[in-house]
């Protein structure tokens, strides 16, 4: 498993880093802490991580400091910065030092994540599951968790290291249908669930869900139950309709 460490003083920063990221799908661990550049120097030597957040403005060494040092003695390591300045200075020495990106506080999720790919492009490929039902498997678990954002098959192989057609081949080989299918269903299933709720908008439910709007949503959710998201909740808010095949 990848190593990550964030050193930065703020407590809250930490929580926040550990919490937007599901860390599995790095195949990393829990990210580890330290509180300062001197800290986190000596850690280096020890702990080995992979990826390291580091914060520009903190006690005992700053981030500047600790990033030309850390760098020299460990240049295989990737570097992420995470400031709360905007500034000329800190930005230039990120990119003397070659870190992957410099993200400001408050942190974007979407921000963080491109980062992380980033910064795992550039290491070495991880020990992986090696047999088809096991990748199959963190696939599944991959949409499950992350069907409200933009999943391509592209995206899928450059995570995990395999090409698009044998992701493809060995979840349809485990779950009967192809990537892109499951996360039809996944999202339509969803779908449904919500549009019970009278509450909720049909362009809420859209949103929720990830779509661009609420037309693409609707053309979607037509063609997996052959009905428009309003008809599904005229029959009985949705209790007549069933997906395909059923």
């Amino acid at each position: 498993m990848r190593k990550i460490l964030i050193v930065d003083d703020e407590q809250s920063v930490h929580q926040a880093i550990r919490s937007l990221v599901d860390w599995s799908q790095f195949y990393a661990d829990t990210p580890l802490s330290a509180y300062n550049g001197q800290e986190a120097l000596a850690l280096l030597e020890t702990l080995r991580p992979d990826v390291v957040f580091i914060d520009m403005e903190m006690p005992l060494m700053d981030g500047k400091t600790f990033l030309a040092k850390a760098t020299a003695a460990h240049p295989e390591i990737q570097y992420i910065v995470v400031s709360g300045y905007d500034s000329f200075n800190f930005t230039q020495a990120a990119i003397r030092c070659k870190a992957v990106d410099y993200l400001l506080k408050p942190i974007d999720r979407a921000e963080l994540l491109e980062a992380l790919r980033q910064a795992c492009s550039r290491l070495p490929a991880p020990e992986e599951p090696r047999r088809p039902a096991d990748i199959a498997l963190v696939l599944k678990s991959y949409v499950d968790h992350h069907y409200r954002e933009d999943i391509s098959l592209a995206k899928l192989s450059e995570m995990f290291f395999f090409s698009r057609e044998y992701l493809n081949r060995v979840f349809r080989a485990a779950y009967g249908c192809a990537v892109y299918e499951y996360v039809q269903r996944v999202r339509m299933e969803h779908a449904a669930r919500l549009l019970r709720d009278p509450g909720q908008s049909i362009q809420s439910v859209a949103d929720g869900l990830g779509y661009s709007n609420a037309n693409y949503f609707s053309k979607a959710f037509k063609k997996y139950y052959g009905m428009s998201p309003s008809e599904f909740r005229e029959q009985g808010e949705g209790r007549a309709a069933s997906p395909p095949g059923e």
